[in-house]
């Protein structure tokens, strides 16, 4: 099963990519921060994941996202590879966006532990590439 579930904190400003050809599609990436909670010296810790989305849930990303929106998303671990200009293979994984609920577009102030697990259970807005 390949499937990621992250909640967490648009970090900045996510970049679109628009089709350049009528058969390509639109895509964004954005970086996510999510929480890891309290380890054992009593600080918090949290990991900056890179995240993709294609299609119409580029475009929601594009229209409803900005810096410090809080965001549950959905999706799965793409791995690939690509020759970069230098004629080098490259390895890279993406956690691409089948769904993201939108939280909160306007982000938190001082989110740390205890205000995530503050957040309300249900969300403000629900989009996903099977909505369209």
């Amino acid at each position: 099963m390949n499937d990621v579930r992250l909640f967490g904190i648009v970090t900045k400003e996510p970049t679109i990519r628009h089709a350049e050809k009528a058969d390509g599609y639109d895509v964004a990436r954005f970086t996510l921060k999510v929480d890891q909670g309290a380890r054992e010296d009593g600080k918090s810790y949290s990991d900056n994941i890179n995240l993709v989305a294609f299609r119409k849930v580029a475009e929601i990303v594009e229209k409803k996202l900005k810096k410090d929106s809080v965001v549950i998303v959905s999706g799965h671990i793409h791995a690939g590879s690509y020759t970069n200009r230098d004629g080098e293979r490259v390895f890279s994984q993406d956690i691409v966006v089948d769904k993201i609920d939108i939280v909160r577009a306007e982000g938190l102030e001082n989110v740390g532990p205890a205000a995530m697990q503050a957040m309300p259970e249900t969300t403000e807005e629900i989009y996903s590439e099977n909505d369209y």
